[in-house]
Formats: structure tokens, C-alpha cells, sequence
């Protein structure tokens, strides 16, 4: 997940490559059929959502396994029991993006999104890869995450940013291998080779792999070297091995900017309140480029807020990152429609959002398996040459020391080596492979996971219209799809319900929410949450990182502190009140504030349980709709004493 908005500190720091990696060379396949070590089984490093099983273990496997002096690596897992009656035989593991990405760290922070819908019917084996997560050694990178926080707002030019980037990476480099750590061994190659001693560690005859993004490389690497045992295969968001990151980098991002634009003209709404969206955007990175903006930053584990100056290539940064997000593409035309009319903060806000993500990726991993495997058979020029040719985007490329040319600087001290012989060849197999797209993916293009279909005998690709970056985690057809593949894989699969995806809802005119019943036992209280919203923790509800619904109760808490507290993160701004309102025994105060173009609104009553919290933050062009439709609802409907 690459993203880097030039002028602003944060975004040329995140180095999270959507997607990439292929393997090693073939030792690691040829010697790894020796008998695995035992799983150590043990208490779970994460907090576990309420009705969730999730058994957790560890897995010694050799660091090289051409080399059996070079030690070993330790592989965290868990096992998501899945509450089926009648369970499959065949598990489904998943394999993470970025590459980097771990997949226990996600299980409390989006289980019910990425982890439920696979987990129906059969058991979910989630794996932080080497170098990842929780498993150890870990090759994430503190210096480069804690030089990001602190260059925010800065104010130094790009250049000497991108400099203390690259040398927060070299000190971790250092450190890494002054640990003993060969940053050679951590490939796709020897992540396949991981995989399967872990299936025969478990005892499992066979299993189906579940790739995201990086994921389906590595799955397309495990297929190549360790078919035996698996089953099955899911890609979403898929790009084939053969496939350049880095030369066709520039030609996908600028394909779903501009396919953006042509799905807001063809929608009335967004047409008629967003005339012209692609000069709106092409002459607001102009004026960008010539007189940068400052932009308020927040940095959200600290509230700490910062000016940074944002400059067009920035912009073109912030929406190509935007788009990975289904459910951020809806808002896009506002928030862009804002920022032309000199309003930033919502862009601010989500940068600020960014940051929390350099916590979950090894940025030591994805660098390793990145110059093996793609930097190491790119081109330099070649890369340089596609950015020239999508002038909207060559800002944003050239400009980024880890997504353009400067990759290939930054490989060349990394030390990692480079992949063997044919290491980027695509693969060829029989295996039934379901290949799921998405058709504003600035990534991995539809293109992609076309060719891999073609590529694969046994496979059946499906796009969906309207989606960003992976689909299972954002539709249910998809999920829907998924479940039936792994029921039957050799079946031909039903793919209408594709044809019921709804475009994105651009402008407040056209939203409409319904509410259904809700309760959590753990937290004491019950109500109504809006249908299709996320639970991303317990009473937290997110329609997008810009809507979110929660509701609590708070023991011991005040009015006062509350209010206190919200004034405090949202800069010394302190809510208003609006209103009263009572619901059967509960007597709830309104309060209203303005914030960065967010509006919150917040409901407060006294109970004898605590104190029950009712919020809403919502985007500006909605905050009206959304009040009536989801949190007047919402407070009539809490009760407390579930």
C-alpha cells in the first residue's frame, strides 16, 4: 500500500506497498520436506473479540533452509474455530498484504470485516509471515516509524525529507543485520516453504489459501513450489508474478483516478454537485504545485496536531491512497470539491489517520522481499519513463524515494540480494482459483487478475464494480462467492449477485441508512446500529474512516469529563449544546462541535450503570442526513440495561 503525498511529511514516509513479491530461488522448495518442528500452543498476544475462539501458537522453522547452521525463525499463528456445526475438514489460511502486513495484530481491530466471512464454515488459520507481526524475529523498522511522528510539521524541504527517510532506513538496516539477521532469507520463497511445514505441523492433509494484495503473490509463489496439500486458491486483488509494480505503477494509478471521474460524470448526483471533477482535480495540483498549502495534521496516538504544507503531487498521493478504500471513494468528490474551495481538513485528518499504520507493517520485511524480488528484475529508466507518461500522477511517482526511480537507490543499500533465475516468470497450474477484482483498485488493476485467470487453467475471475483494493472484506457477494467456492471448488460459481452491486451514493441526496437491532452483553447495553457499518470494536460502528457511530456506556465517568476530553482532542474546541431529549427513564443532553470539516454529535444521560455516550462524526456534506437517519435513532433506541 504505497502512498506518499510529496510535501507532506507523513505521506513520504508510508512505504506500504500495496502489493508485491514473488520467491527466492528454488533451494528453499527442494529441502523443505524434512519433518516440521512441533507447534508450541499458547495464550493469544492480542485481545480477542467477544465470541470469538481463537487458539493460538508458535512454529520453529529453519531461516534458510539451504543453510541448517543459519538458526531459525519463529512463526506466530492462531486458529480462528469457526462456529459451523459441522465444520470442513480443509482450513483457510490467510496470507496478508503490504507485503509486511502481520494478520494477528488485525484480529481485534477488524475482525468482523477481513477474518468473519472466512471463517463460516470452516477454520481460519491466520499466519504472521517472517519477519512480521508477532512472529521473531521482527524486521519492523522503529527508527523509520519514529522519524515519521517526529518530522511532522517540520517544514523542511522534500529533499532533505526524503534524506532523514532514507537514513532512518539505513539505521535499521544496521541494526538488523548487526542483529545476525540475514534480510536474504525473508522472501516469498521461503514464506511458501513456511506455509506448508505449518500444514504438516498441524496435521492437516489438505488446506485452501486465502491471498490479499502481497498475499496473492505469495500464494502464487506456494502454488509454484509447495502445491501438495492445497486445495484451493482465492486472489483478491491479484497481480501476477510476471507482473512490474514498479514500471506499471504510474499507468494503474492514473487508469482508476480517471476511472473515478468517469463514474462520477455518469452519476447525476455527483455530475450535477461536482461538475467536471477531472479539471477540478488537474487545476488544484497546479495550484498546489505552485503555492503549497499548510495543512493541519493530527497525529492520532498522541492528538498532537501539526502544519504541514501540502503540494499537488501530495493531493494526487492522498487520492490514490483514498482509493483503496471502497468505502472512502464515495466521499471523494466532496472532500476534493472542498479542498478547492481552500477547506483541508478532512484531507488532514486521514493523513493523520495513516500514521497508526506504520505500526502494523515491517517495513524491514516489505524491503527485503521488495528489492529481491521486484526492484531486482525492474529497470531504472523504464520505471522513470512511465511516470513521465501519466502527467497527473509523475509528481507523486518521481517524487517518492520507495514507489518510483528512488526505490531502486534504496535497494541498492539495503543488501538484500536479488531473486533466482525465473523468479519472475508467471506461474502455471490446474488448481481451481477463484480471482477476484476491483474495478477502481489504483493498484492492482482488473487487468491483472484477468491475466491471471488466463494465465491458470482452473480459474474464474470476477470484477466488481465501484470497489477498491480487496473485495471479500467490502462486499458480501463476494464473501458470499468465496463460501461457495470453498464448498465446491471444481463447481461452476454463481456470480449474479455481482450484478447487484450499487454505485457509490456521491452527494447527502442520495444516503439512506436503516438501523436494526443491536446488543453486546459485554458492554450492558443494546439498541440499534446501522445496517452495514462495521463493528470495529465493541459499539464502535464506521460506515468509512470519515462516519462513525459509537455507542457506550462509560462507569464513573461525567458529563463534564467527557465534554472535557472531547474539547481536548479536538483542539480546545467545546461542544455546544442543542438540545434535550428524553427516552423513557433516561433524560440525554445534545451537544454539537465543529472540527477539521467534521461534525460530532454527541448525546450524554446519566445512569446508574455509567454514563451511556451516544456519538456521531460525520462528513460535512452529510452530517444533516446522517443526524436524523442514524443518531436520533440511535439514542432513542439505547438502553443500558441489556
Amino acid at each position: 500500500m504505497d502512498r506518499r503525498p510529496a510535501a507532506v511529511p507523513l505521506a513520504l514516509l508510508l512505504l506500504l506497498a500495496g502489493c508485491t513479491g514473488s520467491g527466492d530461488d528454488g533451494d528453499a522448495a527442494a529441502t523443505s520436506g524434512a519433518a516440521p518442528r512441533a507447534v508450541e500452543w499458547g495464550a493469544c498476544e492480542v485481545e480477542v473479540p467477544a465470541g470469538v475462539e481463537l487458539d493460538c501458537g508458535t512454529l520453529e522453522v529453519p531461516a534458510a533452509r539451504e543453510d541448517p547452521d543459519a538458526g531459525t525463525v519463529t512463526l506466530a499463528f492462531g486458529v480462528v474455530r469457526t462456529a459451523a456445526e459441522e465444520p470442513a475438514d480443509d482450513p483457510v489460511v490467510y496470507l496478508s498484504g503490504g507485503p509486511g502486513q502481520g494478520a494477528l495484530e488485525f484480529v481485534p481491530l477488524a475482525f468482523e470485516q477481513l477474518y468473519e466471512p472466512l471463517a463460516q464454515d470452516r477454520d481460519l488459520i491466520l499466519l504472521d509471515q517472517r519477519g512480521t507481526g508477532l512472529s521473531e524475529p521482527s524486521l519492523a523498522c522503529d527508527e523509520y516509524s519514529s522519524w515519521v511522528r517526529e518530522s511532522l510539521g517540520s517544514g523542511e524541504p522534500v529533499e532533505e525529507l526524503a534524506a532523514q527517510a532514507t537514513a532512518s532506513l539505513a539505521e535499521c538496516n544496521q541494526r538488523l543485520v548487526d542483529e545476525g539477521i540475514d534480510l536474504a532469507d525473508y522472501d516469498s520463497a521461503a514464506s511458501a516453504a513456511d506455509l506448508d511445514d505449518l500444514r504438516r505441523a498441524l496435521e492437516l492433509e489438505e488446506w485452501n489459501l486465502y491471498g490479499i494484495s502481497y498475499g496473492t503473490r505469495l500464494a502464487q509463489t506456494a502454488v509454484r513450489d509447495q502445491p501438495e496439500g492445497i486445495r484451493s486458491v482465492v486472489l483478491d486483488a491479484a497481480y501476477p508474478i510476471d507482473a512490474d509494480l514498479y514500471e506499471e505503477g504510474p499507468g494503474n494509478a492514473a487508469r482508476a483516478i480517471e476511472a473515478l471521474f468517469a463514474t462520477c460524470a455518469a452519476d447525476a448526483g455527483c455530475a450535477a454537485r461536482f461538475p467536471d471533477l477531472e479539471q477540478t482535480v488537474t487545476d488544484l495540483v497546479a495550484q498546489l504545485d505552485a503555492a503549497p498549502v499548510p495543512v493541519t495534521v493530527v497525529d492520532p496516538t498522541t492528538g498532537e496536531r501539526v502544519q504541514s504544507p501540502l503540494d499537488g503531487a501530495g493531493l494526487v498521493g492522498f487520492l490514490f491512497q483514498s482509493m483503496y478504500s471502497t468505502e472512502l471513494i464515495p466521499f471523494l468528490p466532496e472532500v476534493i470539491d472542498e479542498a478547492a474551495n481552500g477547506e483541508f481538513g478532512t484531507i488532514g485528518l486521514l493523513l493523520g489517520a495513516s500514521a497508526q499504520q506504520l505500526d502494523l507493517v515491517s517495513v524491514g520485511q516489505q524491503l527485503s522481499v521488495q528489492c529481491q524480488e521486484e526492484v531486482s528484475s525492474s529497470d531504472r529508466d523504464a520505471v522513470a519513463q512511465a511516470a513521465t507518461e501519466h502527467p497527473l500522477v509523475e509528481g507523486f511517482f518521481t517524487g517518492n524515494p520507495t514507489q518510483g526511480p528512488g526505490i531502486f537507490d534504496v535497494c541498492a543499500d539495503w543488501g538484500a540480494g536479488e531473486g533466482g533465475p525465473g523468479e519472475d516468470e508467471a506461474v502455471s497450474s490446474d488448481l481451481p482459483t477463484l480471482v477476484l477484482a476491483g474495478e477502481l483498485d489504483p493498484i492492482t488493476p482488473p487487468r491483472w487478475g484477468e491475466q491471471l485467470a488466463e494465465d491458470l487453467s482452473n480459474a474464474v475471475f470476477v470484477e466488481f464494480p465501484y470497489t477498491g483494493h480487496g473485495s471479500v472484506g467490502t462486499h458480501e457477494c463476494a464473501a458470499q462467492l468465496v463460501q461457495e467456492f470453498l464448498a465446491d471448488p471444481d463447481a461452476e460459481p454463481d456470480v449474479s449477485c455481482v450484478e447487484d452491486v450499487e454505485p457509490p451514493v456521491f452527494t447527502a441526496e442520495g444516503v439512506a441508512v436503516e438501523t436494526v437491532p443491536w446488543e453486546n452483553e459485554d458492554l450492558g447495553v443494546s439498541g440499534v446500529r446501522p445496517e452495514g457499518w462495521a463493528e470495529v470494536l465493541p459499539g464502535v460502528f464506521q460506515q468509512s474512516p470519515l462516519v462513525t457511530l459509537v455507542q457506550q456506556v462509560a462507569p464513573g465517568a461525567s458529563p463534564d469529563q467527557v465534554l472535557q476530553q472531547l474539547a481536548a482532542q479536538l483542539g480546545g474546541d467545546a461542544p455546544r449544546p442543542v438540545d434535550q431529549v428524553q427516552t423513557g427513564s433516561l433524560s440525554w443532553d445534545l451537544y454539537q462541535v465543529d472540527d477539521l470539516g467534521q461534525r460530532v454529535d454527541l448525546a450524554l444521560a446519566e445512569t446508574p450503570a455509567g454514563l451511556a455516550v451516544v456519538q456521531l462524526t460525520s462528513s460535512p456534506a452529510r452530517r444533516d442526513v446522517l443526524r436524523e437517519q442514524v443518531f436520533l435513532p440511535a439514542v432513542q433506541a439505547f438502553d443500558p440495561g441489556a
